[in-house]
């Protein structure tokens, strides 16, 4: 039977974060730098044009203005703050980076997944948003000792810049990452699943002298259970045709893989014990049924207080 859209999901950008706080700002960049990662996806760098850069924090988006489109589209920031700010490095020049899926259907999406010769050099308009960040001001960062992040898909958008940020800034946080995706093809590498390269850099010890940090990879296809199998039939074992980097345990974090979703046992033994929970946030970013459903299962946690969950669909 077809899946209809609910009403928010064909809501323009604006009009879902209608009430969100943005900036009153519009920053100008070009595009610098366009990289396939698979089929379905692209990563952007843009040059910001002046060159004092702007301020943003890990999680926010950007209202993105494109030639030639009135609304604007929203994406969220991948890459670091601190990228975006001029630096002691005399060539480094300020920037953001961009994640976006292909979406014919999307005006802004669609301009930029143009022919790289046709967008390359060519100027946005951008303007910051969001209130998804860390760390979060309703907590005090103080008292945060580990930060549980749960992404489906391009929900890992928001949740890579909060791991840049809290690598470069809280480099004794405990951090422990769920990310359920989908392998693009049969025949596939690690570069061609989003950022996996890049978190595998970022969780690289020594981040902290010791650490209890972990990175779970959860490949089960789609959300909508298509290729997730069924009672009686096993999942599609996407792991059949990924090698992932070799792993020296004297220099790397805890890499698990599995082959089914975020479920409420790997999401029981993230929560941890009662002491850990109640130093913990959890964010929670993804498909909205999967986000609903993981922040229900998490609230449901007897040592996870609902102040402490914080979560964001992407549509």
């Amino acid at each position: 039977m077809p899946q209809t859209r609910s009403a928010k999901a064909i809501l323009s950008h604006q009009e879902r974060t209608a009430t969100e706080h943005r900036d009153k700002d519009l920053h100008a960049a070009v595009v610098s730098k366009v990289t396939p990662v698979n089929d379905r996806i692209k990563t952007f760098r843009f040059d910001i044009k002046n060159k004092n850069g702007f301020n943003f924090l890990g999680g926010q988006w950007l209202d993105v203005f494109v030639p030639g489109i009135e609304k604007a589209g929203g994406f969220t920031i991948t890459s670091a703050p601190r990228d975006a700010l001029p630096q002691a490095d005399p060539e480094h020049k300020p920037y953001f980076e961009l994640a976006i899926q292909k979406s014919p259907d999307n005006p802004p999406a669609a301009w930029l997944w143009q022919p790289v010769d046709q967008i390359q050099g060519k100027e946005i308009n951008v303007r910051v948003g969001g209130s998804f960040v860390f760390p979060p001001p309703s907590q005090d960062a103080k008292r945060i000792k580990r930060a549980v992040f749960i992404a489906g898909g391009v929900g890992i958008n928001p949740i890579m810049s909060m791991l840049s940020y809290i690598n470069h800034t809280y480099p004794n946080l405990e951090v422990r990452l769920l990310y359920s995706t989908k392998v693009p093809s049969r025949e596939t590498n690690p570069s061609e699943v989003l950022f996996l390269p890049e978190i595998l850099d970022l969780f690289r010890i020594p981040r902290t002298e010791s650490t209890r940090d972990r990175v779970e990879l959860f490949f089960t296809g789609t959300w909508d259970g298509s290729e997730m199998g069924t009672d009686n039939e096993a999942p599609i074992n996407p792991l059949m045709a990924l090698t992932l980097p070799n792993m020296d345990s004297d220099t790397e974090v805890p890499v698990l893989a599995w082959t089914h979703r975020v479920d409420e046992s790997a999401l029981s033994s993230a929560v941890g014990s009662q002491k850990q929970a109640q130093s913990s946030v959890f964010y929670v970013c993804g498909p909205p049924d999967m986000t609903d459903e993981i922040v229900k299962l998490l609230k449901e946690q007897e040592n996870v207080k609902p102040e402490r969950v914080f979560c964001e669909k992407w549509w």
